[in-house]
């Protein structure tokens, strides 16, 4: 027992010693005016090292910053009080300022009011320097732009407002792209054309078209974006797609009739959207549509946030996207039905050149018991998932699908990756129940001027490994 004593006095002993000399933010004495926020923020100083007020002090100059005072300063000296330690602080807010229409001082491109508004800065409004710095990242991962220096602010000499005046030269970034997938599994060849027109003559109109035609079927999408329409800050998307696919007469579902011959049918589906879409801040946006097929009647909505930091190969950064479809009028049924689908991208600096990427998806139709037709189902295979698979291998009710890729990036110019996805998805009659699925590869990117090289080969899990899917991709900006 005496020596348990003895441990105990040595142990507070030790613990006192280690207390001898050590510099405390005791109180705060405030110098001139100051609200009970301020006191609020800086008693996060208190009990704390001497040396750390000053980061809680440009925390609260910063709230200060992003509610327009830009000149909020704070200044302190701390005062020994005998044992103690008085932190004498003064806060200086400043005047209000508020944001002028934001200019760019490089060859843009665009309309100066056009580029105002994508640059999401809203005149009058109070100035946030977090906002010009989120303002940047907008305009940089865009792609319309290529950042040539960082954002400057000036002052109207008159009046307290504040020019934002950004360095953003006109990218090249329209796109004529062919992509050419060879599955050697099965023996089959796809190829896929796409030409997409951004900023169209500077007003931010967008044109994306898509072909793609491979053994056994043929599709065409096309979407059109009008933007601010009737200067309010809603967009109109005209969007649509026509399907051609030949399937076995037992796979396209009791709505159709297959060949008495060959026991195939070609199953056409011709769909026309249109919608509106806005920003909401700036990393929002949602959309609202309205469609119809020739046997369907349809309502979607649309929710994405993108933070990636730039445009071509980023490095870092999120991009959700959230889509709810209910579908209804059918013909050939009597069920009404949701589809809901959602899908994260995520980029992760490791070390040096080294990045990870880690991609989600999933999707449902709801209720389970709805009678569908096969067009109906999610249609699953090719880059956007399962790389392992040739184009739309797959028709699902449901799906879930992971993905882990680490890359190599050189600058805007090379980037090479190894991946892993794996997924699972409900199977359709009469195999029903759920069924695993698993992906693998590697992947190259590289940039040559306004020309671009893309290469993959994927497998599926227990393949051969000379039975994968190799793509080629050819891409030119201009």
């Amino acid at each position: 027992m005496n020596r348990l004593v003895l441990y105990i006095l040595l142990f507070v002993s030790f613990a006192l010693a280690e207390g001898v000399g050590v510099c405390t933010v005791d109180s705060i004495a405030w110098r001139g005016e100051h609200s009970g926020f301020d006191d609020s923020q800086m008693n996060d100083a208190l009990g704390a090292p001497c040396d750390a007020w000053k980061g809680v002090a440009d925390n609260l100059v910063r709230y200060y910053e992003d509610q327009g005072f830009v000149a909020a300063h704070a200044s302190g000296t701390l005062q020994p009080a005998g044992e103690r330690h008085v932190l004498e602080l003064e806060m200086v807010r400043g005047a209000l300022y508020v944001w002028a229409p934001p200019e760019n001082a490089d060859s843009a491109g665009t309309k100066r009011e056009v580029f105002a508004k994508l640059s999401g800065i809203e005149d009058g409004k109070p100035v946030s320097l977090t906002d010009l710095e989120r303002s940047e990242r907008r305009l940089a991962r865009m792609g319309y732009f290529e950042k040539t220096a960082p954002a400057r602010l000036y002052r109207d000499p008159s009046r307290n407002r504040i020019f934002p005046v950004f360095s953003m030269r006109k990218a090249n970034i329209s796109t004529a792209e062919g992509v050419l997938t060879y599955s050697s599994d099965e023996n089959i060849w796809e190829g896929r054309l796409d030409v997409s027109l951004y900023n169209i003559a500077g007003t931010a109109r967008d044109l994306q078209l898509e072909g793609f035609t491979g053994e056994s079927s043929r599709h065409l999408t096309g979407y059109y974006k009008e933007p601010w329409v009737l200067g309010s800050a809603w967009n109109v998307v005209v969007r649509g797609n026509f399907d051609e696919e030949t399937v076995d007469g037992d796979a396209a579902g009791d709505s159709l009739e297959s060949d008495s011959t060959s026991g195939e049918v070609v199953e056409r589906t011709i769909v026309g959207e249109v919608g509106v879409t806005r920003d909401i801040g700036f990393d929002f946006s949602i959309g609202v549509f309205f469609g119809m097929s020739e046997d369907d009647k349809h309502s979607t909505f649309e929710i994405s946030y993108v933070s990636l930091d730039r445009f071509v190969l980023p490095r870092r950064g999120w991009r959700l996207n959230a889509t709810a479809t209910w579908k209804m009028a059918r013909p050939d049924s009597l069920d009404n039905y949701l589809g809901a689908s959602a899908s994260v991208l995520a980029y992760f600096p490791l070390y040096g050149n080294f990045i990870s990427r880690f991609t989600g998806m999933a999707g449902g139709i709801f209720p389970t018991g709805a009678s569908l037709a096969r067009k109906d189902y999610f249609a699953l295979g090719g880059p956007e998932n399962f790389r392992g698979m040739h184009y739309r291998t797959l028709r699902s009710r449901s799906y879930g699908l992971s993905e882990l890729a680490i890359l190599w990036q050189y600058g805007y110019d090379l980037s090479v990756e190894a991946f892993y996805q794996p997924g699972l998805y409900r199977r359709l009659a009469p195999g029903h129940g759920w069924a695993r699925e698993q992906n693998y590869g590697i992947g190259f990117t590289q940039y040559r001027g306004n020309w671009s090289v893309n290469l993959y080969y994927a497998l599926r899990n227990g393949e051969n490994y000379l039975d994968g899917v190799i793509g080629f991709g050819l891409k030119t900006l201009f």
